[in-house]
């Protein structure tokens, strides 16, 4: 992902892909909601965003094994997806250098978080609630550490 921009990459027609959330639909029998991915405006071509694709994969097999939920949140399993989620409901004007600005903060104040539930996690000495926490973490900073390249 380019540095300057988290909420731009080029498409291989040429055209703009933008952040978007998206509905997907699997196997025709449950929804997944709330999937940050690139849309192209050109071509209608659209991809998730490259640090969610493990998680969405995750997802995807957990899915496979047990039909019980119709509807899901990726949200529920994805700090990328929360903050993305958050931070569209709540933007509500400017342009995409603003959003890009927006996005950025919220990734902070989310990462700073977590830290701070880490560190109590510890105090506690909880290693499961520290585990959880720490994947959590590792969700952020993985996309963080791919943006600033």
């Amino acid at each position: 992902m380019n540095r300057e921009n988290l909420m731009k990459k080029s498409c291989n027609c040429g055209g703009v892909m933008t952040i978007h959330m998206h509905t997907l639909i699997y196997s025709s029998k449950v929804k997944i909601n709330h999937v940050p991915v690139y849309t192209c405006q050109e071509c209608a071509r659209y991809e998730p965003l490259p640090c969610i694709k493990r998680d969405l994969g995750k997802l995807i097999e957990e899915l496979e094994e047990s039909w019980t939920r119709r509807s899901v949140s990726f949200t529920e399993r994805n700090e990328w997806a929360s903050v993305l989620k958050e931070t569209f409901s709540g933007f509500i004007t400017g342009g995409i250098p603003e959003l890009d600005e927006a996005i950025r903060k919220s990734i902070q104040g989310r990462i700073d978080l977590l830290l701070d539930v880490f560190r109590f996690a510890g105090d506690c000495a909880d290693q499961k609630w520290m585990e959880d926490t720490g994947l959590r973490l590792s969700q952020l900073t993985y996309q963080s550490a791919e943006s600033a390249k």
